[in-house]
């Protein structure tokens, strides 16, 4: 387990942690797990510590004979998936794009698909009541 401080460039060295549970497994999960577990991460120092270097977000992983789990909680107030207007994974599919107007309208960076692409990547993403820690689960063959 990792206390990583809120900033982009420590989540980035934290990445580095999740690359040594996943080595010898086979390259498509090592990928799906890495750019999952990253996504999470930067969200959790951006979102949830609000770039804040005095506040921590903890992240640990365990990895079995069957699965690859990795924990990830931040010290914000969380979130929940239909609260997030700027973001796709608050839409219906089909009606995705429309928070790409959202995001014009607040004057945001073009994004917003990054938890989509992690339900994309893991086989189970659960989130707290709180909506400031996720697990993610990855089954292996």
């Amino acid at each position: 387990e990792l206390a990583v401080p809120c900033q982009l460039a420590a989540a980035e060295r934290a990445s580095g942690f999740v690359a040594r549970m996943t080595a010898g497994l086979p390259e498509e999960i090592r990928d799906a797990v890495g750019s999952a577990v990253r996504e999470l991460l930067f969200n959790a120092v951006e979102w949830g510590g609000k770039l804040d270097p005095g506040k921590k977000v903890r992240i640990a992983c365990m990895r079995g004979s069957r699965m690859v789990l990795c924990r990830i909680a931040d010290p914000g107030a969380g979130f929940h998936t239909e609260e997030v207007s700027h973001a796709a994974i608050g839409y219906p599919t089909g009606e995705a794009a429309e928070y790409d107007e959202v995001r014009q309208e607040k004057g945001m960076r073009p994004g917003g698909l990054g938890l989509t692409l992690v339900r994309a990547l893991a086989d189970e993403l659960i989130f707290n009541e709180a909506g400031n820690e996720v697990l993610l689960v990855k089954y292996l063959p």
